[in-house]
């Protein structure tokens, strides 16, 4: 599997090797009756978002609790069944909220930790002019970042931390862009910074997607694969079940910097849902099934790939600064990735 990457890109944009070729085939699928019904019932729910737009005028209390319960009714009209698991008693309320960080497989994952935990997301600044889409990502209060403008950052970055010491939760895909599951990308350290300046706890969540027990990547959005198609694809899969695995808070003043906060953050996360390689190079032509070479060349502060995992949740990681092998050509192209 080679991938192809889009020449507009910027460079500081995290790009996914995942493609079709990802897509492991196999699970048990449902017949076309019930793919239609599923359809038809996802396409009825986004026909009644204005209704749950509205909400906002009885108030954030109000719109955040009809928010979190159209995400649950978008999940099981697609057929999708929803376990959270705590793996730590939530800490004590207090002033400035976690920033909650997950991987991310899907866009099933934006309807995912809305309906798990009171979060805010983190979209693209492009989506609060989509259609539907758009009118969704309002009634969430979604914070937004311009992905392809790195000097509106900043201002980015104090948004999420205004909202943190507000006592919202906020919730951001680290990677920056889908992967399949199998394989995942380096967590980008930007969103961290918001963290560290509000003096807020880091939240890991551990997203697994399943058939009876086994991962499956074919809920996966990757590559050049459409909305229409990743929904066909979804819709289709029996017994689909995303596990929710919410981590232990990582304290404040636990990394003295924005990349260790989120080596440890993604350190947590592949514990509960280890994968096959996070690629640490930008243009990575090589499958992930049989990529060594990425996982021999660590950026400092970076987890190397399939690395032994403590098992104790109560043991505190640390990131260790392996040795530098000889550097590859690639390694320059991958250090312009940006924050």
């Amino acid at each position: 599997m080679t991938a192809s990457y889009p020449a507009a890109v910027a460079p500081w944009r995290p790009v996914s090797s995942c493609g079709r070729g990802c897509l492991r085939p196999g699970p048990p699928t449902v017949g076309r009756l019930r793919r239609a019904a599923r359809i038809a019932a996802f396409l009825l729910l986004l026909a009644h978002v204005p209704l749950v737009a509205l909400t906002r005028l009885a108030g954030h209390r109000v719109s955040d609790a009809a928010y979190r319960w159209y995400m649950r009714g978008i999940l099981r009209s697609v057929g999708v069944r929803r376990t959270v698991t705590i793996r730590e008693a939530h800490a004590p309320a207090g002033p400035v909220a976690p920033l909650v960080v997950s991987n991310h497989t899907s866009w099933l994952d934006v309807s995912v930790l809305p309906a798990a935990l009171p979060v805010r997301l983190v979209s693209r600044a492009d989506l609060r002019r989509w259609p539907v889409i758009g009118w969704i990502a309002a009634v969430g209060r979604s914070l937004y970042v311009d992905r392809d403008r790195l000097s509106t950052l900043p201002d980015s970055v104090a948004r999420v931390a205004a909202a943190l010491r507000r006592g919202d939760a906020v919730a951001v895909f680290a990677e920056g862009t889908t992967w399949c599951g199998a394989a995942g990308g380096r967590y980008r350290p930007a969103a961290f910074q918001a963290a560290l300046d509000a003096g807020a706890a880091v939240r890991p969540v551990a997203l697994r997607y399943h058939v009876a027990g086994t991962l499956t990547t074919t809920a996966s959005y990757v590559g050049s694969m459409s909305a229409a198609e990743s929904l066909r694809r979804t819709v289709a899969i029996r017994g689909l079940t995303v596990d929710v695995t919410v981590l232990p808070l990582i304290p404040p003043g636990a990394a003295p910097d924005r990349r260790s906060l989120a080596a440890l953050a993604q350190r947590a996360v592949d514990a509960h849902h280890p994968v096959a390689l996070r690629c640490s190079m930008r243009h990575c032509p090589v499958p992930h099934a049989v990529c060594t070479r990425c996982a021999r060349t660590p950026r400092e502060n970076e987890p190397v790939a399939n690395e032994p995992m403590a098992k104790d949740d109560d043991e505190q990681q640390h990131v260790r600064n392996p040795d530098r092998s000889p550097r590859h050509p690639d390694r320059r192209r991958s250090r312009t990735a940006g924050p």
